[in-house]
Order: structure tokens, then C-alpha cells, then sequence
């Protein structure tokens, strides 16, 4: 939606604030018609601009839907499975993660940074009975941002809420030492709700950017040319419907046939279905006028929808090339299934470019930290770019069998450590999985060291083992 200029307070907002505000909220407005039109596509709502040259305009009211644009984007996130902050010592991090159930949260952002090119993480303090810090999910359809290449962070952001009818309720401003919320004070006029002065020295609002480029902060999956291919095939299969609709009857015809041949009793002409039905094929001879061509019948053969069938499989695997995606993912498969090694050759690119979405969003990820850092203690450790690190599932599709054959050579041969956290997230398992394996073995040593406490009730202290093996007498005191 464009968003409507607000009545800005001239008292309370310096002329550089109300300035910023005034650019940020023109830059939402601006990308946001590109913003719907990718999330139309997204949802498989938009509608297709017809060539008005074979499809009559009524006909083109048909609702015909390709997913192939959210294909697109699904294959690539359903492989963006972040666990967290790893790393001998996270800082408590991984509270931070499990709190704000970022394990579910993680996905908004990466799927609205592939439908929109871009998307933003704004962390703050929470309010009572809320996680502390707080990481909200935001999309570029309510928050914007100023990109500061040299600091490679944004110098600035704003973030607008709505109500359910589109009207603005509430403005954010987020600078680098204050964050400015704005509300509606009555009669059309705005004022400033909340000064927080945190002083944090960086914007507590993170980007995450989808195959962006110099000057370009980030690029949809949904691409001109994804677009372009489900267009065409949303036409080509809107042809083929019709062809249905006319051509899926016989059609036939009749000559040498007078036109009483095509009326009722009552004189009246006979409707299309009856027609169709073949009611008005069994025409008599004329046996009074013998001179009278003989009439025919026959029938011409159906148009056959193989050729609209090839047309979008061929667009398909046009669409396929663009997306980095196999052919199959997109609805058409052969009749030879193919082997694991060829599997992994059709996806090879798709594997690729779902590791470099792990490395771009994975930097996005650690400024999160930083910034929670900051929330909390006011400060980030000195160790943290040492020792903090993000950990994401393996964006292959490996067999569990294979990934844990993998790993178990891996251990044998002392590369990985059995208990380690590395050897956990190539076995598959999630961080409450590899929470809970923790326990149970610290469970089950307990149990075992309880288990051997009867049986050694009868040893001596070490040191009263050592002298009587040594045959000093042993005493409970001086003897002096």
C-alpha cells in the first residue's frame, strides 16, 4: 500500500528527524507496488494480462493458477533451517533463541527476504511476561531502512503499524543512539508517544538481504523472468481449458440437410445440447424426391491438448534454469526415476545457492546477537566475533542413513568428537534434541556412579590404601 504522509509534531522532532521520517516513508510508498505484485505472484493471485487475439475477453475470466513463482521461492527456504549461535561460549544466546522462538521466527524473515528481496529483525527491550531482549520479524511492506555500506549495517530504519483497514496507528524511528515512536494525538495530528535514548551506538534493526549486489540492497526470487514464464503459461493453459470447453464434444456436420432437420415439432429450433447429443443425426431420405442429394453426415477430430502440454513443459524448464530448481520440482516427471547420484547432479545448483542464502542471512543473524548483546549487558564481549558463530542444517538432502553413516566414520576416525554440538547438527538433530540427548547422558551417568556406590562402600580412603600397601601404621591422630 502507499502510505499517506503524516502531520509530523514541528515542536518536539528536530528538522533532521522529521526529514528522515519524511524520506524513509517515501521510500516505503515507493517499492511498495513492487511489493505486492511479488507477493501476488507468491500467493498465485495475480492476474495474467491477456493478448486479446484467440481468448474472447469474457472467457478470460477463468481463474487459471501455476505456483511456479512460490515454488521458486518454498524449494530454497524449506532448506534454510537455522539452529541458533554456536560456539563454546554464546553468552547465553542460546536463551536468547529458544525465548523468542526463533527457530520458527528465523523463517518469517528468510521467506519474506526470497518473496521480497529484503527483511528486517528489530530487537528491543520486552515488556513483563515478554522474552528479554525481544526479536520481532518485520517485511519491507512496513520497514525500511538507509544502508550504510562503510559500517555494512543500516545507518537508520523506520517501521509503520497499521490497523486492519490500512490506517496507520503508530511510526517508529530507530537510529543508532534513540528510537522515536510516534501515535496519532487527535485531530490529525502526531506526537511523540516514547524518547528512548539507548545509547547503543547502532541501529537495533537488522537487514537481511537476498542476493544483493553494489548498490542493490537485495533481490527477489520471484524474478522478471519467473514472472514472464507463469504468465505464458498461465495463458497456455487457459488455451488449453478452452479448448476444452469447445472441443471436448464431437464436432460435427451435416450436408445436403434441410434446416426442418434442426427444429422440434413445434417449429421451434432445438437447443445446442440436443444438437449435440446427436438428436438430429438420424436425418430420413426423401424417398418423394429421389433427385435429392443424399444428405452426410461426419465428424471432425478433436484437437488433441498435447501441443498446450509441450508448450508449458518447455516454459517449465525455462523456469527451472532461472530458478536453479530440477525439472520435476515443477510438476512434470519422467518415467525412469532417477538415480541418488543423478539426483544430487539436478540439484547441485540449488544446494549452492541455498549455502550462499545461509552465508548472507547467517550475517544477519550475528549482528541479531550483537545487538541482543547489547539489550541486555549493555555491552558485547570481546570474544564474541572468536567464539559466536551461526549453525545451519546441512541445505543437501542426504539420506538419515547417509548422514549418519557419514558421521559415524567421521567419529571412528577421531575427526569429530562423539558429544560434540558439530557431530549433533550433521546427525540431523534440532537444539531441544541435542538439549535433551545432553541430559540423558548426564542422567545416565549419575545413575551409573549411584549404581557402583554400594559396591564400593568397602574401599579405603587412597591415601590409608597407599600406607598400608607401604605397611605404615596407620593412625587416627598424633601420637605425641
Amino acid at each position: 500500500m502507499s502510505y499517506p504522509a503524516i502531520a509530523l509534531p514541528t515542536l518536539s522532532l528536530s528538522d533532521d528527524e522529521r526529514a528522515l521520517i519524511t524520506e524513509l516513508q517515501n521510500r516505503l510508498s515507493k517499492f511498495s507496488p513492487s511489493n505486492r505484485l511479488k507477493l501476488a505472484y507468491y500467493e498465485g493471485e495475480q492476474r495474467v494480462r491477456q493478448l486479446g487475439i484467440s481468448i474472447p475477453p469474457k472467457l478470460q475470466q477463468i481463474n487459471i493458477v501455476i505456483g511456479w513463482a512460490g515454488t521458486a521461492v518454498d524449494v530454497i527456504e524449506e532448506r534454510l533451517d537455522w539452529f541458533g549461535w554456536r560456539g563454546d561460549e554464546v553468552f547465553g544466546l542460546d536463551e536468547v533463541y529458544s525465548r523468542n522462538e526463533l527457530d520458527v521466527e528465523s523463517g518469517l524473515a528468510h521467506l519474506d527476504a526470497l518473496i521480497y528481496g529484503t527483511s528486517f529483525a528489530i530487537v528491543g527491550k520486552g515488556f513483563e511476561g515478554e522474552a528479554d531482549p525481544l526479536i520481532t520479524v518485520h517485511s519491507p511492506v512496513s520497514t525500511t531502512g538507509i544502508w550504510d555500506a562503510y559500517r555494512r549495517r543500516l545507518s537508520s530504519a523506520l517501521s509503520v503499524t497499521t490497523d486492519d483497514s490500512g490506517e496507520i496507528v503508530a511510526v517508529s524511528l530507530y537510529l543508532p543512539d534513540k528510537t522515536l515512536h510516534l501515535a496519532p494525538s487527535g485531530g490529525g495530528q502526531w506526537s511523540i508517544e516514547d524518547r528512548d535514548d539507548h545509547r547503543l551506538g547502532r541501529v537495533p534493526v537488522v537487514q537481511f538481504e537476498n542476493r544483493a549486489r553494489t548498490g542493490v540492497r537485495g533481490r527477489s526470487e520471484i524474478s522478471q523472468a519467473v514472472r514472464s514464464y507463469t504468465d505464458q503459461g498461465v495463458r497456455t493453459m487457459l488455451g488449453m481449458e478452452i479448448n476444452r470447453e469447445f472441443y471436448s464434444a464431437p464436432q460435427r456436420y451435416a450436408i445436403n440437410v434441410a434446416e426442418d432437420a434442426f427444429e422440434a415439432a413445434d417449429g421451434t429450433v432445438r437447443t445446442g445440447w440436443e444438437t449435440i447429443m446427436g438428436r438430429v443425426w438420424a436425418v430420413p431420405y426423401d424417398e418423394d424426391n429421389p433427385d435429392r442429394p443424399t444428405p452426410q453426415v461426419g465428424q471432425f477430430n478433436p484437437t488433441s491438448p498435447a501441443p498446450y502440454l509441450e508448450q508449458v513443459r518447455g516454459l517449465s524448464q525455462m523456469l527451472a534454469a532461472e530458478a536453479a530448481i530440477p525439472a520435476n520440482y515443477l510438476g512434470f516427471q519422467t518415467d525412469n526415476p532417477a538415480s541418488a547420484d543423478a539426483i544430487r547432479a539436478l540439484e547441485a545448483r540449488l544446494v549452492k545457492r541455498s549455502e550462499r542464502r545461509q552465508g548472507s542471512f547467517g550475517r544477519g543473524w550475528r549482528e541479531v546477537g550483537r545487538l541482543a548483546l547489547l539489550v541486555r549487558d549493555g555491552v558485547v564481549p570481546d570474544e564474541f566475533e572468536k567464539e559466536v558463530h551461526v549453525s545451519w542444517r546441512d541445505a543437501a538432502t542426504p539420506t538419515r542413513a547417509a548422514a549418519a553413516d557419514e558421521t559415524t566414520k567421521l567419529v571412528g576416525g577421531g575427526i569429530l568428537p562423539a558429544d560434540s554440538q558439530v557431530t549433533y547438527d550433521r546427525l540431523g538433530f534440532t537444539p531441544s534434541e541435542q538439549r535433551q540427548l545432553v541430559a540423558d547422558k548426564r542422567r545416565g551417568g549419575l545413575q551409573a556412579l549411584i549404581a557402583k556406590l554400594p559396591t564400593a562402600q568397602g574401599v579405603q580412603d587412597p591415601v590409608v590404601q597407599q600406607q598400608a600397601e607401604q605397611n605404615v601404621p596407620v593412625t587416627d591422630g598424633d601420637t605425641e
